[in-house]
């Protein structure tokens, strides 16, 4: 009986020694020559205005920032590096076999240019191989606006992403003067100065560059709209383009004819050293718990796709508070904004976002209430107050 087991144990490992090594051997046969690159096609795309992922597939000698691509070709099982434009790309091994390898393009890889080499390169165990491939360059993004209302002749300052090749600003439809344009070769963050032309009333901020691949038409910057509070207990945070100027100006630096501002428990006031531009803003002092601020007026017609536009400060001990902000006296709804201490931050809120199955879309505003929501005393600027229409 011992024998037995013994050449049964024996039987079974020589089975296991010759599966491993025809399984090493079928391995080894695909990847032990040069590599060959046949194409190169797209797996994914990603929208450069969205973060939403489309699968696709298609053969392509042009490269885009955030989309994913299969390098195919022969002899691939053994790939230790991928380089474009001189720069290593991580790539999944787990996703590789020996006839695929899959990577996403970075954005540290730089676009094409006259200094890049457009080139794409696979290292394996077994040699290296390369292809040409394009990367183009991505469009040009806002991050922020150091205001976003103003008169004719102001200077905005523009930050953003890729505003290589500039050819053109408008603000409002409206062609702005370009003073300067300086971009960090590194982080390819640029700062724009234009100036505001005559004639806008208000519309969005539209950059367009031009490049050998790529480039094109961007807007911007993405503001908060808050957190809608719906009454049916739902919640929804939004985001939306912020607009420049105003369709109906509320408060600049001083109510609008015809607006008036109100409120309870609170002693608002004019103030002529904190402003986010201009020469004056509103300062607000909340005694206590869910004092309310606002502005009101006579009707005032608005399209579907209109939205109020603010910019608040928080003032000494405001981190972590919050305000509602409520649409016409409607206080079944509303959206709750953060005040953020010792910073100006700018707001754009549809009214749609105040809409639900109890609430329809207003057709009017005649009023805008701020309610302390935190419980507690609280002091805040506001500046630059008024309605804008976003789908202009």
């Amino acid at each position: 009986m011992k024998n037995f087991k013994s050449i049964y144990l024996y039987c079974i490992l020589s089975l296991v020694m010759v599966l491993s090594i025809s399984s090493c051997k079928k391995n080894d046969s695909g990847g032990d020559g040069p590599p060959s690159i046949s194409r190169i096609r797209t797996v994914f795309k990603s929208s450069q205005t969205s973060q939403a992922i489309t699968a696709f597939d298609s053969t392509t000698t042009d490269g885009k920032i955030g989309t994913s691509y299969a390098i195919i070709g022969n002899n691939l099982s053994s790939t230790k590096a991928i380089y474009v434009n001189g720069v290593s790309i991580y790539f999944n091994i787990a996703l590789s076999s020996n006839t695929s390898v899959q990577f996403s393009m970075p954005s540290t890889v730089p676009f094409s240019n006259d200094t890049t080499s457009n080139i794409l390169t696979v290292v394996t165990a077994h040699g290296k191989v390369s292809t040409p491939f394009v990367v183009e360059q991505p469009l040009p993004g806002i991050t922020s606006v150091d205001q976003l209302a103003g008169v004719a002749g102001d200077v905005l300052t523009i930050t953003g992403t890729t505003f290589n090749g500039l050819s053109g600003v408008t603000i409002g439809k409206v062609p702005a003067q370009v003073i300067s344009n300086v971009i960090n070769t590194t982080t390819q963050v640029g700062v724009l100065k234009v100036q505001v032309p005559s004639g806008v009333t208000a519309g969005p901020i539209v950059l367009t560059t031009k490049a050998t691949k790529g480039g094109g038409i961007g807007t911007g910057p993405l503001l908060s709209s808050g957190t809608s509070l719906l009454s049916d207990g739902v919640t929804a945070a939004h985001v939306a383009n912020g607009i420049f100027g105003f369709s109906t100006p509320i408060f600049e630096d001083q109510l609008e004819s015809g607006w008036y501002d109100y409120g309870w428990s609170n002693s608002p006031a004019v103030d002529q050293t904190l402003k986010k531009r201009g020469t004056a803003s509103i300062k607000v002092s909340y005694s206590g718990g869910y004092d309310g601020f606002g502005f009101g007026a006579n009707d005032v017609p608005v399209s579907k796709d209109a939205a109020v536009k603010f910019s608040l400060y928080g003032g000494k001990d405001t981190k972590d508070r919050n305000v509602h902000v409520i649409l016409n006296g409607n206080f079944n709804i509303s959206v709750q904004i953060p005040l953020v201490e010792g910073k100006w931050t700018d707001y754009i809120i549809p009214i749609a976002n105040f809409v639900d199955a109890k609430n329809p879309l207003p057709t009017i505003i005649k009023g805008l209430v701020f309610q302390e929501f935190s419980g507690n005393a609280s002091v805040f600027n506001i500046d630059d107050v008024g309605i804008v229409d976003i789908k202009k």
